[in-house]
């Protein structure tokens, strides 16, 4: 299940191309994108879905590390 669908790609394109500084709805969406990223760990989400919410954040300016990813051939 990819937790970064259509919908949410065109809103994070659409608050980083503002070119503005970070305003509510992305401080919100970072919040939103953050969220969702704990969850995905906890669930045990594939790296690639991990990926894109960290993207996403970044996108939108926001530097916090929540984690590390999984390394790609790394014993679990």
């Amino acid at each position: 299940m990819s937790r970064i669908d259509a919908e949410m790609t065109t809103m994070v394109q659409a608050l980083a191309g503002n070119g503005g500084p970070p305003g509510v709805a992305v401080e919100q969406m970072v919040e939103r994108l953050r969220r969702l990223e704990e969850e995905a760990r906890l669930e045990g989400a594939g790296r690639e879905t991990l990926q894109k919410l960290m993207s996403a954040r970044r996108v939108l300016g926001d530097r916090m590390a929540l984690g590390q990813l999984p390394a790609a051939f790394a014993p679990e």
